[in-house]
């Protein structure tokens, strides 16, 4: 066979090519093939796994706390109460540590035969290891055999042998990690992210406590701890929606197979939600534990329904969809040797494991309608209005095909159809008002880009059934468009576009208009989600201009490193006393880092021992004294500390309590302050925090006041804040700013250069990493409970910047 002319030309491929990744260089190298993307993912999977092996202690039954800490220098520290790694030498290992060998080699570790765990959620063995191969530094601590064990490393490698640094009564373990920032782009923890997986861990985890601390910044933290198991995650889940029986359905049952427990409540919603785990681990793509359940929970509603005359023998038998409307339910197992589906776990496989949970669901919940008839005839009630709402969708979905409303073959007159029919190559805009549509239209590259124009707001699925849903017109241009059909007529393979962008404006109307279809898509066409074929389209925030230099910005954060690269060379900067300090942007970087690192401390400090003490003693600079445990040396300090702008006095003295009251009075004004000053306060954590970030401050840009200037123009800041504000206002001098507020005010040249030109637009991709808070948000938002949408509002009001209304 002859090579074509295009092949590469190989000259040797040998024994030499072959390249051998010793230790976990390999992790460093393919991060993506061991915790998903080096993006925030990621990140948080490195906490997931440290924790998930104190989870595992607990399901062994040798812990029941867990503490996650987030400190101030982007460290993570993960301590349990467990039996601790071991610390012996392995003389399989050269006589090393076993707790080395466990940080340092993959697939290591107790779970893969003996007695060490009969349940758990790690089986890979790739944990920990992973995690100290992408972290800059760590430190494991373990307790156990009466003393502290400690060893650290840099990059996955040991800076030294297994030590004994001190004695313990207790045992457990503490890794803290610092992820490395040359491996992820944004090594920033989240705490939102962190707080609704350990909440959920605890769910699942009966009589675990689960603390998270935060302290990067006001400190903050959150226990779980929930007696009640699954049936508090229901219970949870279902807050904001108005249940059909006042019990939560709790099932649980043992066999050689392993451990069942089932927690379910049905309520007035039209959408199931119904999650299932194994050994904690949430099987996202179901398994044979949720085919049993699910076939159990029909067979036996069904034998109920005829045996009690709900279901007259001309009706037809209810189907799967109809017993699970309205349905939330949590389906967890456990058991010795789960099969999962690759290192994501996402589908459990235990072929044994469905007659298990089939026989166990007939069995209890058949007894537990017999016990509970009031109950019983609330939830087949439900069950039987939902399939007589099956059928009259049915009627309605054949009404509209007859009608050629929902066929494919029928687009809807208003799409704008792309001339290419490959759906691999094509995008679909579903975009906000006619007008913009227009636009829209007239921008588009009408090859490959089709538009739907939608009028007005769309049904909220929320709120409605699917007949009530599928008589909505701009529903049914929506499901027409994408050629899919829906629920369970829904094949992915028929889609008539990969790519569904969503462009709405940049406003409240807009965010709805948005939440609507996202909600539409959610509920019943969940697949175009799932596989990546669902977008957002950011238009701009802004219109830059400068001279001759114009460009698009989506976000305030790209506004301010726009300006700063353009004009901060343009400013000087001198510190007190008149000295010039080089302000480059790598320099006000630091600055900028810095000075968040001292409101994070100065925010810690107000909220231990209030503002005005710390004012005080800002305004007077006594918080740089060091009395340390020498009440008369703080007194020498603030009888010390009067200067041409205020007279300080003490006023008295507690030596029992350690305390001294101050008092101060402004020459200028009269003003008078007296506060208590409590020695303690020179030995905290806060106040040591806040010194160390002042001196990070005066090294990058000196002490203040100051004075900035950028040609003629000055400022005089007095403090740091005042700086930071002072420069990002001389930089916007001169610099043409216009803000859009919507689709409509853009022409089709302006709306194809900034959000349809594959080349320039920015599109979100829309993904599910979390189903509980994705459905829980959507429930909030979108349901029938105004309160728990009012209390959204209330909690995130504070995080809302550039309001449009």
């Amino acid at each position: 066979m002859q090579p074509t002319p295009d092949a590469p030309s190989v000259t040797h491929y040998d024994a030499g090519d072959i390249t051998v990744l010793e230790g976990l260089e390999a992790v460093r190298r393919r991060p993506g093939m061991y915790i998903g993307s080096t993006g925030p993912r990621g990140l948080h999977h490195l906490v997931y796994e440290a924790v998930d092996n104190s989870v595992d202690e607990a399901l062994a039954g040798y812990a029941d706390r867990v503490e996650i800490i987030l400190n101030q220098d982007g460290s993570c520290t993960v301590s349990d109460n467990g039996r601790g790694i071991p610390v012996a030498a392995m003389a399989d290992q050269g006589g090393r540590s076993a707790l080395e060998v466990v940080m340092t080699v993959l697939h290591a570790g107790g779970k893969f035969g003996g007695e060490g765990y009969k349940v758990s959620g790690g089986l890979h063995g790739v944990g920990i290891s992973v995690v100290n191969a992408l972290s800059e530094s760590l430190v494991t601590q373990v307790r156990r055999d009466g003393g502290v064990w400690e060893q650290r490393y840099e990059i996955g490698v040991p800076l030294g042998p297994v030590e004994r640094v001190g004695d313990a009564d207790d045992t457990g373990t503490t890794h803290t990690f610092l992820p490395d920032p040359n491996i992820f782009e944004e090594p920033d923890f989240d705490w939102e992210t962190l707080a609704t997986r350990f909440r959920e861990t605890a769910f699942l985890t009966r009589g675990l406590t689960v603390r998270l601390v935060d302290r990067r910044g006001e400190e903050r933290e959150v226990e779980y701890h929930f007696e009640g198991g699954i049936r508090d995650f229901v219970a949870h889940l279902n807050g904001t929606r108005d249940p059909v029986h006042r019990d939560i359905v709790y099932l649980e049952a043992e066999a050689p197979e392993g451990s069942l427990e089932v927690a379910m409540q049905w309520t007035g919603a039209y959408s199931e939600s119904v999650y299932s785990f194994a050994n904690n681990i949430n099987t996202h793509e179901g398994g044979t534990h949720l085919t049993g359940f699910r076939t159990a929970l029909t067979r036996t509603l069904n034998d109920y329904a005829r045996a009690k005359g709900m279901l007259k023998e001309k009706d037809d038998n209810l189907e799967g969809p109809d017993t699970r409307e309205g349905l939330t339910a949590i389906i967890s197992v456990k058991l010795g040797e789960p099969q999962f589906e690759g290192q994501t776990k996402t589908k459990l496989g235990n072929s044994e494991i469905t007659g298990f949970v089939n026989h166990a669901v007939t069995q209890r919940l058949a007894e537990y309608l017999e016990e509970h008839p009031a109950e019983a005839r609330a939830i087949c009630g439900k069950a039987i209005s939902a399939s007589q709402a099956r059928l009259a969708a049915r009627k309605a979905r054949d009404l509209a095909r007859r009608k050629g409303a929902m066929d494919s073959t029928s687009l809807p007159g208003k799409l704008a159809d792309c001339s290419d029919r490959d759906p691999a190559s094509t995008e679909l805009f579903l975009v906000e008002g006619d007008s913009a549509g227009g636009s829209a239209i007239m921008a588009r590259q009408s090859s490959f880009q089709a538009i739907l124009p939608l009028r007005g707001k769309i049904i909220n699925v929320e709120k409605a059934r699917i007949d009530k849903v599928l008589s909505n017109t701009e529903i049914q241009a929506i499901i027409t468009a994408m050629g899919t059909g829906i629920d369970e007529d829904f094949d992915l393979a028929k889609a008539r576009y990969h790519k569904l962008i969503i462009m709405t404006d940049a406003d409240v109307d807009g965010a709805h208009i948005r939440t609507l279809i996202l909600t539409f898509l959610y509920r019943h066409m969940r697949p175009l989600i799932e596989e990546g074929y669902v977008y957002i389209a950011c238009p701009p925030l802004y219109k830059v201009k400068q001279g001759n230099q114009e460009q698009y910005i989506e976000k305030e954060a790209e506004l301010e490193e726009w300006l700063l690269d353009r004009n901060l060379g343009d400013l000087a900067l001198e510190e007190a006393g008149g000295r010039s300090v080089s302000l480059t942007k790598a320099r006000y970087q630091r600055f900028q880092r810095a000075l968040k690192e001292h409101e994070a401390w100065s925010g810690n400090l107000r909220a231990t021992y209030g503002s005005a003490l710390v004012d005080f003693l800002r305004d007077h600079h006594l918080a740089d004294v060091d009395p340390g445990e020498d009440l008369d040396a703080l007194v020498a300090a603030v009888e010390g500390g009067s200067d041409d702008h205020a007279t300080l006095t003490v006023e008295g003295v507690d030596p029992a309590a350690g305390e001294v009251l101050a008092r101060s009075v402004q020459r200028a004004t009269g003003e008078a302050r007296t506060v208590t000053i409590p020695l303690g306060i020179y030995a905290s954590r806060e106040l040591a925090g806040l010194r160390n970030s002042r001196a990070k401050l005066r090294d990058q840009v000196g002490t203040p006041p100051f004075r900035l200037a950028r040609g003629s123009r000055t400022r005089t800041p007095a403090t740091y804040d005042a700086l930071r504000v002072a420069v990002m206002e001389l930089c916007r001098e001169g610099v043409q700013l216009s803000r859009f507020k919507g689709l409509g005010e853009m022409n089709s040249e302006q709306l194809w250069e900034t959000t349809m030109d594959p080349e320039r637009r920015v599109l979100q991709r829309v993904t599910m990493e979390d189903e509980f808070t994705l459905g829980e948000l959507f429930a909030k938002l979108m349901g029938d409970k105004v309160e728990p949408r009012r209390a959204f509002i209330e909690d995130n009001a504070r995080s809302v910047s550039n309001l449009d209304v």
